[in-house]
C-alpha cells in the first residue's frame, strides 16, 4: 500500500467512526440548528483557540463569515 493509500484509508476511517457514533452526530445537528438560529436572529458565534487551534478557528471563522 502506498503512502497515499494509506493517508486516504486513515481519512475514510476517521469519517466512518464518525458516522458510527450515532450521539455524537445528533450533538453536531443540534449545535448546528442552534447556530443557524443565532445567524437568523442577527447575532454571531465566537471561535477561539491557542496555538494551532487559534488557526483552526480562525479558519472555521472564515467559513461563516
Amino acid at each position: 500500500m502506498t503512502r497515499v493509500e494509506s493517508i486516504v484509508k486513515a481519512s475514510i476511517a476517521v469519517k466512518q467512526e464518525l458516522l458510527d457514533d450515532k450521539a455524537l452526530l445528533g450533538r453536531i445537528l443540534e449545535v448546528s440548528h442552534e447556530m443557524e438560529q443565532i445567524f437568523r436572529n442577527g447575532g454571531k458565534v465566537l471561535f477561539c483557540g491557542n496555538g494551532g487551534s487559534a488557526a483552526d478557528a480562525q479558519h472555521l471563522a472564515a467559513e461563516f463569515s
